[in-house]
């Protein structure tokens, strides 16, 4: 697989682009509606989950409609599937495109703690820049608050329906790309390099990889598009590196962890983001663009 090399030069094509907003966005929920309870997935009911986005993923009649609400929507000459899950399940809400070209999935796993970063990717799933969006629908800690305790963080659990959807997804598209947006507090960072930084970027996983692979283009591209301070986990910070993901865990039994981005933003990125459409597409661009030809 090749990369992006000139991500300066795509930063200013993206630039100089008709917004993307102008296009008749992708069908979405106006509000992903929000759980106030979190069932525990099961092993049985995560192999159900898994079997099911398979089936959906391959176009034929799935099972997904026991967890979930599913629509399926016009959009333009093709069709978009919408989905949230049962309220007495929480777990989570996703948009998938059958028919769009490139392989990437986004998510947001933390969208009621991590301010802003389902703004931020609703943006880019509803201006068609991925195939795939999944985002949470309980806050990742109500789980705590239930008897008996539960865990609610669908990335860190240790089985969820994000990880029954992106090991689906992944065995349909061996070569697609996760990218998952998080938020972080400069102030409660541990290090200096953390304290000092404005995005975090990592595949989930200490191990390092070569110069000039997809990490670094997203580095370069988000670099000079936001001209804030990025920075490589765990070659130029200690942090945030995300390898307790259950998504990342996953991809790196595959040998896939290249494929998988995790991206920290700080709260000051996210604020920016969130107040400028075209700024987010071109952002999202980055991570997503940096990751096909």
């Amino acid at each position: 697989m090749r990369y992006f090399n000139l991500s300066c030069v795509i930063v200013f094509l993206l630039q100089a682009l008709p917004a993307q907003a102008q296009t008749e966005p992708v069908p979405w929920f106006d509000t992903v509606p929000r759980s106030d309870y979190y069932e525990r997935v099961s092993t049985s009911n995560q192999a159900a989950l898994e079997a099911s986005f398979v089936a959906l993923f391959r176009g034929g009649n799935d099972g997904l409609s026991e967890f979930y609400t599913i629509e399926r929507l016009p959009w333009q000459e093709h069709e978009v599937v919408v989905a949230a899950s049962h309220p007495e399940l929480g777990w989570g809400a996703f948009g998938y495109r059958p028919t769009h070209p490139v392989s990437v999935f986004l998510q947001t796993p933390h969208r009621y703690f991590d301010l802003h970063t389902a703004v931020i990717a609703e943006t880019g799933w509803t201006n068609d820049l991925v195939q795939l969006y999944m985002s949470n629908s309980i806050h990742r800690y109500a789980g705590q608050n239930q008897k008996p305790k539960v865990n609610s963080d669908i990335s860190n659990a240790r089985r969820s329906p994000l990880l029954a959807a992106s090991e689906a997804w992944i065995a349909e598209n061996p070569e697609g790309v996760i990218v998952q947006l998080h938020g972080y507090s400069k102030s409660k960072r541990s290090t200096v390099e953390g304290r000092n930084s404005d995005i975090i970027l990592s595949h989930g996983t200490t191990e390092q990889f070569m110069h000039e692979t997809r990490l670094h283009e997203i580095q370069t591209c988000l670099t000079a598009l936001l001209n804030v301070t990025v920075l490589r986990y765990p070659a130029e910070v200690g942090e945030l590196g995300g390898t307790q993901n259950n998504v990342a865990q996953a991809l790196a039994s595959w040998g896939k962890s290249e494929q998988f981005v995790h991206v920290e933003m700080s709260r000051g990125v996210r604020d920016a983001l969130a107040g400028d459409q075209q700024t987010t597409l071109n952002a999202l661009q980055c991570m997503v663009g940096a990751s096909h030809e």
